[in-house]
């Protein structure tokens, strides 16, 4: 039988309990700032690779 990967966290990158949700981790474990940031660096690296093309 195949097993999954344990999730990791994009933003801190520790592998969460198989019975933890992504969301709840990020909720629970990361402000609102840093969840700002991530999803501004994400987007722009996603423009930059866009422009790249």
């Amino acid at each position: 039988m195949a097993t999954r990967p344990p999730i990791e966290c994009p933003i801190c990158h520790d592998d969460l309990p198989r019975e933890r949700r992504l969301e709840d981790h990020l909720v629970g474990t990361h402000s609102k700032r840093k969840l700002a940031k991530f999803v501004v660096s994400e987007t722009e690296a996603l423009r930059e690779g866009d422009i790249a093309e």
